[in-house]
């Protein structure tokens, strides 16, 4: 079987890979929204919520300069051991930029992190936001993603937080080295790997790099290592790829190696695993599970598609869902949909307004259908009191970032999973691809519920 995060049945995979242990699902509905996290190794372990951790995020970027007075006469030795429990020797790994989405940076970030396994070097744990994996994005990896799950995943790789890595920074006296490393695509059949001379100033700022304390100078090696990204999808870890990466990062003697993704392939093996998800994610995913019983899940992006259509293909759901409610007995659809497409429609000054009616209709057609209910994340309040909490930004108001991950596992859950047909959907995105998989290795289990893996409507 595939090593990919499952659920044998939806609750019961759940509660054993991502809750608590000994915690029965019902009572773990009953709490209070706020979802106890496990800490990492670098968190101090007083917080029991994920308000708390919010707090406690705030307060340690309030409190920085404060923190740094603090640590400021400490040795590099008491520094190195404080941040990656080596007094010399700290080196680290930090991917600070993925060209994909979270779907595939999630995957590419697992593969990182084995790497970091082989080298002997601690792993950075890059900030999230809008479904990316950056090092300019606001919230912690754990928004996204359940740490004690990664570390089951990599028992020996030692990880550490970006803020943490930041605070690392800035509190040695020598400032660490760095080589830089750019993963490109190139047409070439055998990998390339070039030394290059960038304009060190737009590097530094455009990345966000200018509130680390890094060693940007003559002596920085910056280099590139282009790679045909097709022929990747005809190899395994013994590609001349993978071993000219890691032959050039093993040979590195710099503290920091930082790594720019733009190859938008798995280096190493093919594998469509993920790092799990963090626990509130998922505790929204089971309520949506718990409140619809059985139910259809409809994929439904419309960027992309002539407006025009649009009409006509939410007739074509409309008739599916019918079909659907008469063969199977479901009534309850979930529908994953980035309508609206873009505020832009709903601007009567825009260009793009005269589509907005388009859009407007067919939605109109969908829910008017006969004796079939339709329910999205908006239907739920998603998140309800952690948009509270953080506020109403473009995380929770998109319809990418964590709510893109939510209705990614409400689809992988649902009894059946439908997407459009060439003229009204995207056929195969990451996100697509991703459901497909889970529920081909879902369906294989004897108690599985699942009426289909996919179809079109």
């Amino acid at each position: 079987m595939s090593d990919i995060m499952l659920f044998t049945s939806y609750e019961d995979e759940l509660q054993r890979i991502l809750l608590p242990q000994n915690v029965q699902i019902n009572s773990y509905l009953e709490e209070d929204y706020n979802t106890k996290l496990i800490p990492t190794d670098t968190y101090p372990n007083n917080y029991d919520s994920y308000d708390s951790y919010l707090d406690l995020y705030d307060d340690l970027y309030e409190n920085i300069n404060i923190k740094e007075f603090d640590e400021k006469f400490l040795s590099d030795s008491e520094v190195n051991k404080k941040y990656c429990k080596k007094e010399k020797d700290c080196r680290f790994l930090f991917i600070y930029y993925h060209s994909g989405q979270e779907s595939k940076a999630n995957i590419h970030l697992k593969t990182f992190s084995h790497i970091a396994g082989i080298l002997d070097r601690t792993m950075v744990l890059t900030n999230v936001g809008r479904s990316r994996i950056e090092s300019c994005n606001q919230f912690p990896f754990e928004f996204y993603y359940n740490l004690n799950a990664l570390r089951n995943l990599f028992p020996k790789v030692n990880f550490i937080s970006q803020l943490d890595f930041e605070n690392w920074s800035r509190n040695r006296f020598k400032k660490p080295t760095i080589q830089h490393l750019h993963l490109s695509h190139d047409d070439s059949l055998m990998p390339i790997l070039e030394q290059v001379n960038p304009i060190i100033e737009p590097v530094t700022h455009i990345n966000c790099f200018n509130k680390f304390d890094l060693k940007f100078d003559n002596i920085a090696k910056f280099q590139r290592i282009s790679i045909n990204s097709e022929v990747l999808l005809q190899v395994n870890d013994g590609n001349d790829s993978s071993t000219l990466l890691i032959k050039n990062l093993m040979d590195s003697d710099a503290e920091i190696l930082l790594i720019k993704d733009d190859i938008g392939k798995e280096i190493l093996t093919q594998t469509h695993s993920a790092i799990p998800y963090a626990n509130h994610i998922i505790k929204e995913a089971l309520r949506i599970k718990v409140a619809l019983k059985s139910y259809v899940a409809v994929y439904w992006r419309m960027e992309g598609v002539n407006p025009k259509s649009l009409p006509e293909c939410a007739k074509q759901l409309s008739n599916t869902l019918q079909y659907i409610r008469e063969i199977h007995g479901i009534s309850n659809v979930y529908l994953s949909t980035d309508y609206p497409i873009s505020t832009e429609l709903n601007d009567p000054f825009s260009q793009f307004s005269h589509l907005t009616e388009y859009y407007n209709q067919a939605m109109k057609i969908l829910n008017s259908t006969t004796d079939i209910n339709i329910y999205s994340r908006i239907s739920f309040d998603t998140f309800g009191k952690l948009r509270n909490r953080i506020g109403n930004n473009d995380e929770f108001i998109a319809t990418d970032g964590v709510q893109r991950i939510l209705d990614r596992i409400v689809c992988i859950g649902a009894d059946y999973f439908l997407s459009g047909p060439a003229n009204c959907c995207e056929q195969l995105n990451t996100f697509i691809r991703t459901v497909i998989n889970a529920r081909n290795e879902l369906s294989k289990f004897d108690d599985s519920e699942l009426q289909n893996i996919i179809s079109r409507w």
